[in-house]
């Protein structure tokens, strides 16, 4: 018994076993289901967060792209520059550059270069002529060898030896850019010693704030320590300009500044100290120990004309808003302002001893035995009213009829001695003038125009001018060929200080006849052959001149003067010969001196270091002029006048250079007078002034934009 109920607790217990074993089976997988339901539960948690995150993932994508598609239809809408001024084929340009007539508010279109070859002459006067008569110094006065190309203020004739390096309203570029546009430059002789520096730099930036409305900054700096004493240059020009290409209405306005420094003095005493010694440059003697002058002239000026629609016909243009360029008749009225201050003052210094500095103003002495401070002044305000009638297409034989009137008002002072015993005042003058104008053209082939000026009342009553041009066009090439025929006529009073003048070194009381002035004028251009040719001829009667003791005189004959100039670039495998000759003739040079011949030759190898990315050009530039009596200049009058101490020229002046155009960057690298004392030391550029020595100057020009 007792067995099986071993037995049956065995069983038992077995069961109750294997029951424990089910159960902790059953315990053990209830739990492990349990743990997979709550990892199926956070799992699906998770993929339920993912699944929202990449909704809102591409929810956000979606919305982006929209905003991006919305953003790019905005931004990518084209900015279409819409004005009548322009030409259709010019609008869509990244960059373009005018001047204009502050007359008429018309602009004439620049070409634009920003290669090498173009920042190659880092001298401005050097851009404008094959040569110049200047005093060495970069910043210093100037006088073209090109009778043609001299430029003069109408105002006050002492800032015309500087102009070149400066700009008024009717030479001042203005822009118009897609992207914004700047320019970094310098030229200058950085490793040399201060005996031999020169630093000149330019800034420029300009920009759009819409299709319309530009602004651009210009600063400019020229000025060296100079090679001899005593002649120190600090040349600044700044401008800044804005501009509207409107619809309907266009403006031009801006700011100018130039400012000049320079210490002077007066010239080499011995030439021959150059000519056939080898000495240092600084021992040099010069005529004048303590002397100075300071320049300064602002400009503030606006133009602008609105455009009108006439409705005559069904060709004219039916938009309430817009002219569109060309399509029937069209009026616009304008005005013009100028508000101009300029002023220069010269001051010396000059002992009782001092026999070489007496002698260079022929010991005249007015106000002070042994100092001088001379002052001028001109301020000028001016207004115009115009109006331009299009009778019926922007390119028709007749395409504008124009008229308007000005009004000028001047304040001049210079010294006199009447002061002494009564206040100091200026001089007031008053010019009213009328002008008139028409001009047209015939498809591509032909255009004409024509100016007159005259004024009724005032100082300058009776003055008058003309300036009529033609220009033939053909095209057998794309570039076509033009010819372009001038007729200038002028008859000028001559200005307030020609007239008067007392200062401690002159004095004069004239009442000189207007100067009259006939020129007429031929040019060919053939882009495709790189050829450009000139021809002028000028006949002028009572030639207003300095003569060799300073004085001002008038001469009371004709005097006839012919320029022919020729610019013409060969080009021979790699080799390239770049040629400007200037041929002139005056019928008086003890009046007009000028060089029968001036060149300026630029010969070179032009390689690909790498190609599309640097080319280089490695020769030499020359500059010359046959011998003739230069002018020599006279600080106290800031004027050239005439010498016949010894003429100069004959002279190759030489420089060696590499030229580089690396991307969008210009960059050079010349050895100046690389032939200095050969055949002689004869490197003179004006009378008893030198050009620089031999030493190393480097240049950079650095565009930055947005293509």
């Amino acid at each position: 018994m007792l067995r099986y109920k071993n037995i049956n607790i065995g069983i038992n217990g077995s069961i109750v076993t294997l029951m424990v074993i089910v159960l902790s089976f059953n315990i053990a997988v209830s739990q492990e289901l349990k743990k997979d339901s709550i990892v199926v539960q956070i799992d699906s948690s998770i993929i339920k967060k993912e699944l929202r995150y990449k909704i809102k993932v591409r929810e956000k994508e979606l919305r982006d792209s929209l905003k991006a598609v919305k953003d790019s239809i905005r931004w990518s809408k084209p900015s279409i520059l819409e004005t009548y001024i322009l030409e259709d084929s010019l609008k869509y340009q990244r960059i373009i550059h005018w001047t204009h007539n502050q007359y008429l508010n018309n602009i004439e279109v620049q070409k634009r270069d920003t290669t090498y070859n173009n920042y190659f002459n880092d001298y401005p006067f050097l851009k404008k002529d094959v040569g110049a008569t200047y005093l060495g110094i970069s910043g210093s006065a100037v006088l073209l060898h090109n009778y043609f190309k001299r430029e003069k203020l109408d105002v006050y004739s002492d800032f015309s030896p500087y102009i070149v390096y400066g700009y008024t309203p009717d030479n001042l570029t203005l822009y118009n850019t897609k992207t914004p546009h700047t320019e970094f430059a310098y030229w200058g002789t950085m490793f040399a010693n201060r005996d031999k520096d020169e630093t000149n730099i330019r800034f420029l930036h300009t920009q759009n704030i819409s299709p319309a409305f530009n602004f651009a900054i210009n600063y400019e700096r020229f000025g060296s320590a100079g090679l001899l004493g005593q002649e120190n240059t600090d040349n600044r020009n700044f401008s800044f300009s804005s501009n509207y290409l409107g619809k309907r209405y266009v403006m031009n306005a801006g700011f100018i500044y130039q400012g000049i420094k320079r210490e002077e003095n007066g010239g080499i005493i011995d030439d021959s100290q150059i000519l056939d010694t080898i000495i240092d440059i600084k021992t040099v003697s010069f005529r004048l120990l303590d002397a100075k002058n300071t320049l300064k002239r602002n400009t503030f000026f606006l133009t602008q004309s609105y455009g009108i629609p006439i409705r005559f016909s069904k060709r004219d243009s039916t938009s309430k808003d817009t002219i569109a360029a060309g399509d029937g008749t069209i009026t616009y009225f304008g005005h013009s302002l100028e508000f101009s201050t300029y002023n220069r003052a010269y001051y010396d210094k000059i002992e009782t001893t001092d026999t070489i500095g007496r002698q260079f103003y022929h010991n005249r002495f007015n106000v002070s035995p042994t100092t001088s401070y001379d002052s001028t002044r001109v301020n000028r305000f001016e207004n115009k009213l115009f109006i331009r009638l299009q009778p019926w297409a922007q390119d028709a034989i007749i395409s504008k009829l124009d008229g308007g009137a000005g009004f000028q008002f001047l304040s001049v002072y210079s010294f006199r001695p009447e002061f002494y015993v009564q206040p100091a005042h200026n001089i007031k003058y008053n010019n009213l003038y009328l002008y008139f104008g028409a001009s047209g053209q015939f498809r591509e082939y032909f255009k004409w125009n024509a100016f007159t000026k005259y004024f009724l009342a005032g100082y300058n009553a009776g003055d008058m001018s003309l300036d009529a041009k033609v220009r033939f066009s053909a095209y057998p090439f794309e570039d076509g060929i033009h010819l372009t025929g001038n007729l200038k006529l002028s008859t000028t009073s001559p200005d307030w200080f020609q007239n008067y003048t007392y200062t401690n070194h002159y004095y004069w009381n004239n009442n000189f006849g207007k100067i009259t002035e006939t020129r007429i004028e031929g040019i060919i251009d053939i882009p495709k052959f790189k050829l450009q040719a000139f021809f002028g001829y000028a006949l002028v009667d009572n030639m207003i001149y300095y003569g060799i003791d300073g004085v001002i005189g008038q001469h009371n004959h004709l005097e006839s003067i012919l320029s022919a100039y020729l610019q013409k670039n060969f080009k021979l495998w790699k080799l390239h010969l770049d040629n400007r000759i200037l041929y002139q003739y005056t019928s008086n040079n003890e009046i007009m001196p000028l060089p029968v011949l001036s060149a300026n030759l630029r010969y070179y190898l032009e390689v690909d270091v790498v190609k599309n990315v640097m080319k280089a050009q490695i020769g030499a530039n020359v500059v010359f002029n046959t011998e003739y009596y230069a002018p020599a200049y006279n600080p106290a009058l800031s004027q050239f006048q005439l010498q016949n101490d010894r003429k100069i020229g004959n002279y190759p002046y030489i420089d060696a250079f590499v030229n580089i155009q690396w991307k969008r960057a210009s960059i050079f690298i010349k050895y100046l007078n690389v032939t200095q004392d050969w055949p002689d030391g004869d490197y003179f550029s004006a009378s008893h002034y030198i050009r620089p020595q031999s030493t190393i100057k480097v240049g950079i020009h650095w565009p930055f934009y947005i293509k």
